[in-house]
């Protein structure tokens, strides 16, 4: 059974803070992880000439599903929200990266 333990040195405003960083970084954060590896995920997959345009879109929306879902659970078992906020911007930015550095695919004919 799963015991909730909370300070209570803490004030109830600094709880609720928390609380709210804590779902926004979940949800928001989360939200732009997910948005940022499907971009990046298919437009690899296009590239590299794994999938056709179609299939890429396909395994794009199959990759955000597992990246959201990872990405709420592990906010909520983050021991510490700035590791959280930290964790979230870099790898959007190495995701940012990847989907806007990479070349286009080719045009279609």
């Amino acid at each position: 059974m799963a015991v909730s333990v909370r300070n209570s040195k803490a004030s109830d405003s600094a709880y609720a803070r928390l609380v709210v960083s804590r779902v926004a970084a979940a949800v928001l954060g989360g939200y732009v992880v997910t948005y940022w590896a499907g971009a990046a995920a298919a437009k690899l997959a296009i590239e590299w000439q794994v999938f056709n345009r179609v299939d890429a879109g396909m395994f794009s929306g199959l990759v955000q599903l597992v990246v959201y879902v990872t990405a709420i659970i592990w906010v909520c078992a983050a021991a510490s929200m700035k590791k959280a906020w930290a964790v979230l911007a870099v790898v959007t930015a190495l995701l940012v990266g990847a989907a806007v550095l990479t070349p286009g695919p080719p045009p279609i004919p």
